[in-house]
Parts: structure tokens; sequence; C-alpha cells
């Protein structure tokens, strides 16, 4: 069991919260980091969680051993860094960072410092993405030959928080949605080499893009297509394509798969509706047991950083029109 201080206690901080139920074996939330306090303090007490507006205070605390991080994206670097050095474990909500050279910088001192890095995409938890890597790994769809995935959702909600500052937010929805299809790339496909970002915003009361699309390459060969839409109804899809056929996922519950022998699946499971509590919990859980000297957390730091170096590319890409390496 770890002790964990919440850092950031807006909706998604007490989502992560929420997500542990009645409790967990594995780490239990017991302090609470918040610019505002008195905003959450009813909130905070319900919970049994100590207070507070004084990150660096958490990091001294000799109860707490990890700080879980749903702070605005352009302070990861530095409480990452701190926190290491406080000998602090860090679960630290996606993006990581917004640039590949604070991602490396705060991997290295994580690394330097012989504490837990793990990052919050808790859609790899899902049994369907579960099922559709197993897919793969059977060899099902043969080559992969081309992946697509949108993450879409109404972040009109977001008008009076951080998430609408463009500083925060490039490239539409991008670092609240889209990273998650960009994280499941890397994890299926592996390595990417370059985008081309098309973004603009059509509906949003606040200068953040709402309709983001991007054509990718891999290292493999093999291409891809994400969007996200910021300004509509939930959605979330990945679709993978290969040789031997396809497969597709929905939201956290659904797979469809077609294969060219004419075989077929439709798979449904229960108990995974959004947010996706128990997908939330498990990345976590599997935090905890990483940060507990158990197994390391199934998303490495390579693969961190580098879907942080892609979003890069995908802001640059967006910014001048051009294809970017990354």
């Amino acid at each position: 069991m770890i002790d964990a201080a919440i850092v950031g206690l807006g909706r998604w901080g007490q989502t992560l919260v929420d997500s542990l139920g009645e409790g967990s074996d594995a780490i239990r939330f017991t302090r609470a980091v918040t610019r505002t306090p008195a905003k959450v303090e009813d909130y905070a007490s319900a919970r049994g969680l100590a207070l507070g507006a004084d990150y660096d205070a958490a990091l001294a605390d000799p109860a707490v051993d990890a700080v879980v991080l749903a702070t605005p994206h352009s302070l990861h670097r530095r409480q990452i860094v701190a926190a290491a050095e406080a000998g602090k474990h860090v679960f630290c909500e996606k993006p990581l960072t917004l640039t590949a050279a604070d991602a490396a910088a705060a991997i290295e001192a994580a690394e330097s410092a012989g504490v837990t890095l793990a990052i919050g995409h808790n859609r790899r938890f899902a049994p369907n993405f579960r099922a559709l890597r197993a897919i793969l790994d059977e060899g099902r769809l043969g080559d992969i030959l081309h992946l697509e995935g949108n993450f879409s959702a109404d972040l009109r909600r977001a008008a009076e928080t951080w998430r609408a500052d463009q500083a925060e937010s490039p490239a539409g929805g991008m670092t609240s949605l889209g990273i998650h299809v960009v994280d499941a790339f890397v994890g299926l496909a592996g390595p990417v080499t370059s985008v081309r970002t098309r973004s603009k915003r059509i509906a949003l009361p606040f200068g953040v893009d709402d309709a983001t699309s991007v054509l990718i390459d891999f290292d493999s060969g093999c291409t891809g297509y994400l969007g996200t839409v910021a300004a509509t109804a939930h959605l979330y899809q990945l679709r993978v394509i290969g040789t031997g056929g396809w497969v597709q996922i929905h939201a956290l519950d659904r797979l469809e798969a077609e294969f060219v022998d004419g075989g077929r699946e439709d798979r449904r499971w229960d108990g995974y509706d959004y947010p996706g509590y128990r997908t939330i919990r498990e990345c976590l859980e599997a935090f905890a047991a990483a940060a507990s000297g158990g197994a390391a957390f199934p998303i490495p730091p390579g693969q961190i950083g580098h879907a942080t170096s892609v979003l890069e590319a995908i802001v640059r890409s967006a910014a001048t029109g051009e294809a970017q390496p990354v």
C-alpha cells in the first residue's frame, strides 16, 4: 500500500480520487494540494484528505509516498523533478509535458532518483484495448497497414478553466483527448517518424481549436490518421487494419473485427462506462505496484517520451501547415 497526495483537485483530480471507490489494497489518497482549497473543502473533508495549497509541504511530508498530478501541463516538468528530488513516486496525467525536452528532463529526474514515473493513459487498461492487443500479438491481422483513431468530446464546459488557454491546449483537443490515441498508436505500431496536421477553431467560444486532424507515418512503414473534435458528443474509437483483416474498438467496452478468412468477432464488456473508473483504478494500481517494487508500469518511459515528441510535432505542424519530423 502506498499513500499518495492528489495534486490538482478539479474535475479530473476528483475523478482520480473517486475511481478508488470504497478503497484499494494498493493505493490510497491521504492528502490533497490545490490552488484554491476553499473551493473543495467539503469534498476533501468527505474523503478524509488533508487539504492545502503548498506542493512543497506535501513533498516534505514523510507520510506521502507518491504524488498524483492532475495539474496544468506546463507545470508537469517542474513538479515531476521536484517530486523525484524529494524521493516521491509520480503518477502524471497526460500529456507528460508539452515538449520533448521537458519530457526527457522529467524522465531523467525520475530515473536518476530511482522513483517510478507513470502516466494516466487509463485506456490501455480497457478490456477492449487488451483484446485488440492480443489479436495483434497472435498475428491474426497479418502485417499492419494503417491505423485510425478519433477521440472527441465537448470541451465547452472547460471555458472557465486552464484548459481554455491556448498555451495549455495547443492543437485543439490534442492534450486532453487526442494524446490517448497517440499513446495507443505508439503502443500498437511503434515509433512515429512524421506528422502533418490541420487544426482550426469552428465552434468553441474561446481561443482553442476544435477540429484537428493528423496524418501520421510510422517507422514500420504503416500509416495512420488521428482526429479530435473538441465541441461534440463523447466519442472514442480506434481501428487497426492489416493484411489479415481489421479490428476496431469503441469506447471502453466494445470490439468488432473481420478477417479475410471470413472470421468475425463482436464482443462487449459490462461495467466500463465513461469515465471508466475501473480502468483509472487499474492504472493507478499498476503505478502503485511498480512503486512498491512489483511489476514495471506497463507503459515504459521510452513510449511516454516518444508520445510527447509526437505531440510536439503535431503542434508544430498545426502552426506551419507543413509535415514535421518527430
